[in-house]
């Protein structure tokens, strides 16, 4: 990995935290589309340190499943592919009208995405 690389992944890794920390305090707030979708980030920031750190490709939405089946495959974690499924529903959430988000519903998943962030973070050295 070239020092480039190296800051790139860095700067995503640490995109990675603040978003989720962002997103526990949006939940605090009681601002649940915005705790979902910083939750969402959190996930989708770190898969694309795994993919740069792995010279795998992240430049559309898609490429978030394919960057997490990837890094299923390196490890072997089931709870890789189940978070992943977690961190778009978080996103799904954006769609929906506030009546529909049920807030510990999305504190749960947001503990998932940090769950998630766990899993992968190894895959970025």
């Amino acid at each position: 990995m070239t020092t480039t690389d190296r800051v790139e992944v860095e700067d995503y890794a640490s995109q990675s935290q603040e978003f989720l920390r962002r997103s526990r305090e949006y939940l605090a707030a009681g601002d649940l589309h915005q705790a979902s979708e910083k939750g969402w980030g959190a996930a989708a920031h770190m898969a694309k340190a795994v993919a740069v750190a792995n010279g795998w490709t992240y430049e559309k939405h898609a490429d978030f499943s394919v960057v997490l089946n990837n890094a299923w495959k390196q490890i072997r974690d089931n709870r890789i592919r189940f978070f992943g499924a977690i961190a778009n529903d978080l996103h799904s959430n954006y769609y929906r009208r506030s009546r529909f988000l049920d807030a510990e519903g999305i504190a749960a998943d947001i503990e998932n995405v940090a769950e998630l962030i766990d899993l992968l973070e190894p895959l970025t050295d």
